[in-house]
């Protein structure tokens, strides 16, 4: 490599890793002619438009590098990372296999085999890798961290304790910590898992949030006369979820001031009064939640902040206990009477079941913990029921296919937001039988108005339970298989518990 060459890759990669993005792309292609067939300048390029979320532009500079050198790994990674989120799998699975054959020693190539594996929904053969790894590197941390994930994957949560245990004797960053949270909430180890889940806000986690605050964190002080600010912070399924601690924040408390999604705004107004009530100011820096807090009024400005996911870790008991015996939010009475009415008309005095098969986050990653639309078949071929779409995203194809494959035609309420309308989405929920969902904000929103719900995982869920419900939203039945995977278990159970609810009616 020229030193004009190294000068301008070491440039252009120090601007990359401020995320000064547009300076480096700048750089990069005003080179570009001089410099067009080598392998990194072409893998710089590939990473810049991947952080524009341009991905098809990305994958046109990493597959000429790719192709000018196959023997780099860092190329050979980066490649087949991008393949998989544009979801090409196979071709993805062949790069990196026809890699692994050549360099079988080669850290990187193995540990980002391993992890395709895991993602591809393969941990065994994850397993395999991982542990050629520890054969090659017996002290490294992401091998054990990546085999605890694999037996998290395979519902062996004890032995994925002991890997975590292992990996964090090595590198004690955040994420590492924060996977070793979730498996110790999933073995109901609350007190210790509720500690070690603060990690998710540490400064090396992209996602975790910042605050433009100068206000000091509450770290249990008496709050008898002062007033304490909850942020917001993680998705709106997430907010519902946590929310179901205010009511005992608000016991303790002088005031307490809520900062939360605009869609949420108003139900909680409405259900808690004791709340001070506003919608967040927010902006993604790249992948990173920055929030401001310029709205908050002087005359009730806080004495303490708290991030709201971290109530449950201030707050717990000894034991865990149901937070309420039905939801936290309330639904008007005319908007209830109003749905139940329009319900029962439209289905002719059939019971309603709102059913949800996705959030509305449907990448490859995410897609996972949906199940197949085929499985849905268990469900909605029960006799004298009615179903509803409570998708706020594209449903037809999805309920044209239902409808060819079990002959079963779903209600669709027209000129409503799903998406942005919670209130009125609250209210529907809170007239229904019950719903049915994978995890998602649909499901806490329907079970924090007090609606049984039932929510499908393919995993044993980290969610805490008290006597087979829910802890926080008690309304909630949460169903998953012995075998991790089994989506044909999940749905027999979710038929058995709706012959339930029907025959309680």
């Amino acid at each position: 490599m020229t030193v004009e060459l190294e000068i301008i890759l070491k440039t252009a990669q120090s601007l990359i890793r401020q995320r000064k993005l547009a300076p480096a792309e700048t750089l990069l292609l005003d080179e570009y002619k001089k410099w067009s067939n080598h392998p990194l300048i072409n893998l710089a390029l590939g990473e810049i438009f991947f952080l524009k979320n341009n991905i098809a532009r990305s994958l046109h500079y990493l597959k000429i590098a790719y192709e000018y050198d196959k023997n780099i790994p860092s190329i050979v990674v980066s490649y087949a990372e991008k393949l998989r989120l544009n979801e090409e799998t196979t071709r993805a699975r062949k790069v990196l296999q026809i890699a692994v054959l050549s360099s079988p020693c080669d850290k990187g190539l193995l540990e980002s085999y391993a992890n395709f594996c895991l993602d591809d929904q393969h941990p065994l053969e994850s397993l395999k890798f991982n542990s050629r790894l520890l054969l090659l590197f017996p002290n490294d941390s992401t091998s054990h961290a990546n085999i605890a994930e694999a037996y998290a994957a395979l519902n062996n949560h004890e032995k994925s304790l002991v890997h975590q245990n292992i990996a964090i004797k090595y590198d004690t960053s955040s994420q590492v910590r924060l996977n070793r949270a979730i498996t110790l909430l999933t073995l109901k180890k609350y007190k210790e898992g509720w500690a070690e889940y603060e990690s998710r806000l540490g400064d090396d986690i992209i996602s975790s949030p910042r605050r433009r605050l100068r206000v000091p964190r509450w770290n249990r002080q008496p709050l008898q006369n002062k007033t304490i600010l909850v942020c917001s912070e993680q998705g709106v399924g997430d907010e519902l979820y946590f929310s179901s601690y205010l009511p005992r924040l608000i016991e303790i408390s002088g005031k307490v001031i809520l900062e939360t999604d605009p869609r949420l705004t108003q139900l909680f107004r409405e259900s808690l009064e004791e709340l001070t009530v506003f919608p967040y100011s927010r902006r993604l820096a790249y992948e990173q939640p920055v929030f401001n807090y310029g709205w908050l009024p002087k005359s009730i400005y806080p004495n303490f902040y708290i991030d709201l996911a971290s109530l449950p870790h201030f707050l717990i008991e000894e034991g865990m206990k149901p937070l309420n015996e039905f939801g936290y939010l309330k639904i008007s009475k005319d908007a209830h009477d109003y749905w139940s009415k329009y319900l029962l008309e439209i289905s002719s005095g059939k019971p309603i079941v709102g059913i949800s098969w996705r959030s509305g986050l449907n990448n490859i990653d995410r897609r996972q913990w949906y199940p197949p639309l085929h499985l849905w078949g268990q469900v909605l071929t029960i006799p004298n029921i009615c179903f509803l779409s409570l998708q706020y995203d594209d449903d037809v194809e999805d309920i044209k296919f239902f409808k060819e494959q079990f002959n079963v035609s779903l209600i669709k309420l027209s000129d409503i937001d799903l998406k942005n309308d919670f209130e009125k989405l609250g209210a529907i929920c809170s007239a229904l039988t019950g719903v049915i969902a994978p995890s998602t904000a649909v499901a806490h929103l329907a079970a924090a108005v007090g609606k049984r719900t039932i929510i499908i995982e393919k995993n044993r869920t980290w969610c805490p339970t008290v006597n087979g419900s829910d802890a926080f939203l008690p309304c909630i039945r949460r169903i998953f298989p012995p075998n991790a995977g089994d989506w044909e278990w999940v749905f027999n159970s979710a038929r058995s518990e709706l012959n339930n609810w029907i025959s309680t009616e």
